[in-house]
């Protein structure tokens, strides 16, 4: 059977055309994905709240330090990063950093102590859902 010409390039360019139109189709259908992604991710700002227990510190005593993260009322479990920066008001190359690590319901702790009395500012810098938040709040530390 001889096919003429004419018939194989039509046949051939009919073929791209029905690959191309599946590999567009493929494309807009990545596309409309990553879009549901992206409008999963709320515009409303992470809040956090820092404590610390006990509410009053003495030199060495252990301190629990806490933040706690949500984003519309609801707890932020999936923090890339939490961490608690201490630093000491007349001293400020006196710093200790603590990464806090999930204990449940858009709470992260971190425990440690501090080895002399004053004042001090406590930052947690929170990274969670593309933003970053970092409260502070003075301690201060009694003998």
């Amino acid at each position: 059977m001889k096919i003429s010409r004419t018939i194989v390039p039509l046949l051939l360019g009919a073929t791209l055309l029905v690959l191309g139109g599946c590999s567009s189709d493929q494309t807009k259908q990545s596309g409309i994905h990553n879009m549901n992604m992206n409008m999963d991710m709320s515009m409303e700002p992470i809040k956090v709240e820092l404590h610390w227990s006990p509410e009053e510190v003495v030199v060495n005593q252990k301190v629990t330090f806490e933040a706690v993260v949500t984003q519309e009322n609801l707890a932020v479990d999936d923090a890339k990063e939490v961490l608690f920066e201490i630093v000491r008001k007349d001293d400020e190359e006196q710093k200790i950093e603590l990464k806090g690590k999930l204990v449940g319901d858009g709470i992260y702790q971190a425990e440690g102590t501090l080895a002399k009395e004053g004042q001090y500012i406590v930052t947690s810098h929170v990274t969670a859902r593309t933003q970053h938040s970092m409260p502070n709040k003075e301690l201060s530390v009694k003998p």
